[in-house]
């Protein structure tokens, strides 16, 4: 799969195929299916997104965060065959568009045979381009023009917010599904303040790339160091039995491991929240619910591999 930074290549060699357009944020259930139906449509196949996020730039005071780390989604496209993404710069100026000149600068210019499209995108300025708009400019330069309905589980549709709105809770067990993979928190290992080892419970404290973080809690875990993956659980949160409760840390250990990882980037599977994060009116009744954090992890873990629902993303 090739990557485009605003458009910084040769489009011919990528005529006549299918062009899908969205934000692809989590890459949920609802892209994937948009990401199928380009797999069927003519090759090649190409997804036109955004970055930063639209919301992120136009009401930032909404504060939305992106789910996954910028290179999850160049990570996870070839795994639907997708033969180019293409990323927009998301400016004022990208926004303040037309419908026309958008579909012309962006869409026209790979002379598509097919367009897919989700139910409730649109594009340009006070999102002229909507549905009914594509559906003309489609049938213009006949170009098959695809509009894929919502997803549902659970009784409701699923989608980015959704997705986010979970993680924010800490229900990352119930995100798992949307997402047909865990949810993750990609970081360097860093120097921490050592408390967990002088405890007997050394670990790894990531300075984390991922916007959005889950509640704070401990969370059974499994930890992806280069091409080996480790059972864990994991504390994200202030740690306040230790500091002013402030700044947002996370910690994970490796059960059974013991292993110096500083420098090394690793990601952090989170499987199911433990409990809330608490403070301990002493280090020993911290250890003593430390080891009982880590039983019910193992146990949590076995029970997930049993399920064989374990699929770590690529």
């Amino acid at each position: 799969m090739r990557v485009w930074n605003d458009l910084n290549g040769d489009p011919g060699q990528y005529r006549g195929g299918t062009v899908t357009i969205g934000k692809f944020d989590g890459l949920h259930l609802g892209h994937q299916e948009l990401l199928r139906r380009v797999l069927q449509g003519p090759k090649p196949g190409i997804v036109l997104t955004f970055d930063p996020h639209p919301m992120q730039v136009l009401q930032p005071q909404l504060g939305l965060t992106k789910i996954f780390p910028k290179a999850d989604l160049t990570e996870q496209l070839p795994c639907y065959g997708v033969d180019l993404l293409a990323i927009l710069s998301f400016t004022h100026e990208l926004a303040g568009l037309t419908a026309a000149e958008f579909a012309e600068r962006y869409i026209g210019i790979f002379q598509p045979r097919q367009l897919i499209v989700g139910y409730d995108f649109a594009f340009g300025r006070k999102r002229e381009g909507n549905i009914d708009w594509l559906k003309k400019w489609s049938a213009g330069r006949q170009v098959t023009f695809t509009v894929v309905s919502p997803i549902e589980a659970g009784g409701s549709p699923v989608s980015s917010r959704r997705v986010r709105e979970l993680i924010l809770q800490g229900a990352v067990d119930q995100v798992r599904p949307l997402l047909q993979r865990p949810f993750y928190l990609r970081g360097v290992v860093v120097k921490g303040a050592g408390r967990g080892r002088t405890i007997g419970v050394p670990t790894l404290n990531q300075q984390v790339e991922n916007e959005t973080l889950p509640a704070a809690g401990v969370y059974a875990t499994r930890t992806k160091i280069g091409h080996q993956l480790f059972s864990s659980v994991t504390n994200v949160g202030v740690v306040p039995t230790f500091t002013d409760g402030k700044q947002v840390q996370v910690e994970t250990h490796l059960i059974g491991v013991s292993r110096d990882s500083y420098g090394e980037r690793v990601d952090v599977e989170l499987i199911k929240r433990l409990r809330p994060e608490m403070k301990f009116s002493s280090v020993a009744d911290l250890k003593k619910q430390i080891e009982k954090d880590i039983l019910e992890a193992e146990r949590e873990l076995q029970a997930d591999e049993k399920m064989d629902v374990h699929k770590p993303h690529k």
